[in-house]
């Protein structure tokens, strides 16, 4: 399937955009944007899309009392584009780091607005002029760089020094700020980089960034940010579940739902915060992130697990999964394909027990391909939902794609309403 047979499930009167609309120098479903734009620019995520699509969501939604949710709801560009616009919002997020950054921008700053921040900016002046004492060794980011050699030599004892630090001068949305300016700055000044997925650097790629200093660039700017734009916080952010398959209630009635599911093989993004998990000590040690997998959508090949148990199976995707059958070079292939969409089947129908009839929901999602088998994940996206209580309504193209092979690939924004259970 491909986005022309996504037309064969909407209704006789829907007209699909089987084209990107006109956006000059916008890119919707890719996080590009959100970099220049104060709160969202703290964590960049590479897995995110742009304020500018919620926004576009929220402003078709056409009612002043929006409550939205995001069953994936990562490190928050969903809750704070809500925020920013006066409207609440609820979200789902396994990963304890992703969904603290999400609480930390929108929560916490929006209180830290109210505050004397000044704080940060003194933080980074005495770093940059004392430099930052050595911390202790027992501590599960030291443990793991000593076997993983995840840091250049000291530095992750001065990131501990530093943690140390703010833990016992500072306190409530000072303290949170100040360790999300230290949290952020991990990767830039390790051995690791991020180019989709968490890996060493290689020879060619940037050299590590020097921690005092990058640490005291984003305490600045994090205070210039709640200075410049805390005070436009107006929406309350609430994390209703940790596993969108789990969701069983939400605070208040949901009117909008707008998310980006994990692509199916798409970047790990538990693992890929695995620095930050420990040092903040979220995790204990690297073996803690099975856990989280285990919690989290099946959709890559390292979430292939022997402890899950078989999918029931779904018509519209056996087809896909019978040809990966014959021809994957891994036959966790086609079990990851099917535990996926089995997966997506219980979100749509949690998402759909806390909606009235007419929520719009509104799900960001591309197309994979494996072994050259294409597999048309937002087509099959569609004819699960419909099942589980949405009619999809349009389609839009947000961009294009290619596979490691070079096959064009397409990200989709998939439009659905919920109907009558």
């Amino acid at each position: 399937m491909t986005l022309s047979d996504l037309a064969e499930l909407l209704p006789p009167d829907a007209v699909p955009s089987s084209r990107p609309r006109p956006s000059p120098g916008r890119k919707l479903g890719v996080f590009d944007d959100n970099r220049a734009r104060p709160i969202h620019r703290w964590y960049p995520f590479v897995e995110g899309y742009s304020d500018e699509l919620v926004a576009e969501c929220l402003d078709e939604a056409g009612t002043k009392d929006i409550a939205v949710l995001d069953p994936f709801g990562g490190s928050g560009t969903t809750a704070l584009a809500a925020s920013f616009r006066g409207h609440d919002s609820m979200f789902c997020e396994v990963n304890p780091y992703l969904a603290w950054v999400a609480d930390v921008k929108v929560n916490v700053t929006r209180d830290a607005a109210q505050q004397d921040v000044d704080s940060l900016r003194h933080l980074a002046e005495r770093i940059e002029r004392d430099g930052v004492a050595t911390g202790g060794s027992n501590h599960p980011l030291v443990h793991a760089d000593q076997r993983r050699g995840f840091f250049p030599q000291g530095v992750v004892r001065q990131i501990v020094g530093l943690l140390e630090l703010v833990d016992a001068e500072f306190e409530g949305s000072q303290r949170e700020l100040a360790r999300l300016a230290v949290a952020t700055s991990l990767i830039p000044t390790s051995n690791m980089i991020r180019r989709t997925d968490l890996r060493k650097r290689r020879d060619g790629d940037p050299v590590p960034l020097p921690f005092t200093q990058t640490v005291a660039r984003q305490l600045r700017m994090i205070h210039e940010d709640v200075l410049r734009a805390g005070s436009a916080l107006v929406g309350h952010a609430t994390r209703v579940a940790g596993d969108a398959r789990q969701l069983v209630s939400t605070p208040t009635p949901v009117n909008l739902v707008v998310t980006s599911p994990p692509y199916l093989n798409g970047t790990n993004y538990c693992r890929n915060t695995k620095l930050e998990l420990l040092a903040l000590s979220l995790i204990e040690e690297e073996q803690d992130l099975a856990t989280l997998r285990t919690d989290s959508i099946t959709a890559g090949i390292n979430n292939v697990s022997r402890r899950r148990s078989e999918p029931d199976l779904i018509d519209a995707v056996e087809e896909t999964a019978a040809q990966l059958d014959e021809v994957a070079y891994d036959q966790r292939i086609p079990r990851l394909v099917r535990l996926y969409f089995a997966d997506m089947r219980l979100v749509f129908r949690a998402v759909r027990a806390q909606v009235a009839p007419g929520t719009r929901f509104a799900l960001d999602i591309g197309d994979s391909r494996f072994a050259g088998v294409h597999v048309p994940t937002p087509a099959l996206l569609a004819e699960v939902a419909s099942g589980e209580g949405w009619d999809l309504g349009s389609t839009r193209v947000l961009r294009t794609r290619r596979s490691y092979d070079g096959t064009p690939l397409e990200q989709v924004l998939l439009n659905f309403t919920s109907v009558e259970s």
